[in-house]
């Protein structure tokens, strides 16, 4: 009668520990952001972001959620760069692209007289 005591007081301690244990790691792990849109890295340096899954390039499936500290967003942000659907490869922001367009100007040969006259012959190139 004893010994099944001694193993039930036994296996509670060890329940209790192990919950204290997770508590105090969910407890150390930071708290993660959901944003709609691309992360800008406003608020703590330290402080977990997380953008929602992407639509992969000709695939039918979503790319990786992407979690990363605030301050790495903001550096991103700062270089005009975002990261990929992938989740892995940098590649530059929509932002950055509207900021800094490409040249465009009228393309050799062609001297059209109005706007209009530019977009019906392709008189434009950038």
């Amino acid at each position: 009668m004893r010994i099944p005591v001694i193993v039930a007081i036994l296996a509670t301690g060890c329940a209790l520990a192990q919950a204290e244990s997770f508590a105090q790691s969910v407890a150390a792990t930071p708290a993660r952001t959901y944003v709609r849109h691309e992360p800008d890295g406003k608020g703590d340096p330290a402080a977990i972001t997380c953008r929602r899954p992407q639509a992969l390039a000709g695939q039918r499936i979503l790319g990786p959620e992407v979690c990363r500290p605030n301050a790495e967003w903001a550096q991103f942000a700062k270089q005009g760069m975002t990261v990929a659907p992938d989740g892995i490869n940098l590649v530059p922001s929509e932002k950055a692209r509207s900021l800094n367009p490409a040249a465009c100007g009228p393309s050799a040969g062609s001297a059209p007289t109005s706007s209009a006259g530019m977009a019906s012959r392709g008189g434009m190139s950038c």
